[in-house]
């Protein structure tokens, strides 16, 4: 029962970390139809204009994605008022939380960070990725996400 219950606890917490498409008129149908092929995360921090998003739904719909013209159209709208772009993070100045949840660091990584910029400022990317004790790797997928 408590290895039930450790499992069941690590789900929700997964569950919890993942990412999830904005609350908004349309979520249900682009959950329905987009999540057959790919997560949402494919979609967040992607933002495009309605032409732009009526280009993609209309590729994938040439992929094989199905539904109804109404809910394409749908789908459309949705992602159009609805998927932002993520806000940059400056690393020289952002706290330990900004660079958690922004970077997908842990704590240690973060503080690592704040640690090495206090010694010297971050100039540039590869200035971050040489910071001993943090992923280079993860620096390397937000990358786009960063300021100096």
């Amino acid at each position: 029962m408590k290895l039930f219950c450790f499992v069941l606890t690590g789900l929700m917490l997964l569950a919890q970390d993942k990412p999830q498409l904005p609350e908004a008129p349309g979520k249900e149908v682009t959950q329905r139809l987009c999540s057959k092929c790919h997560g949402v995360q494919i979609l967040l921090g992607k933002p495009h204009s309605e032409d732009g998003w009526a280009a993609i739904v209309a590729d994938m719909q040439q992929r094989g994605a199905e539904g109804t013209d109404d809910e394409l159209y749908e789908v459309v709208q949705y992602l159009t008022k609805n998927i932002k772009a993520l806000p940059k993070v400056n690393v020289n100045k952002a706290d330990a939380k900004t660079l958690e949840s922004a970077l997908s660091l842990t704590p240690k990584e973060a503080e690592a960070l704040i640690a090495a910029r206090e010694k010297s400022e971050f100039k540039s990317i590869e200035d971050v990725k040489k910071v001993a004790g943090v992923d280079p790797a993860k620096i390397e997928a937000k990358k786009g996400l960063l300021t100096f």
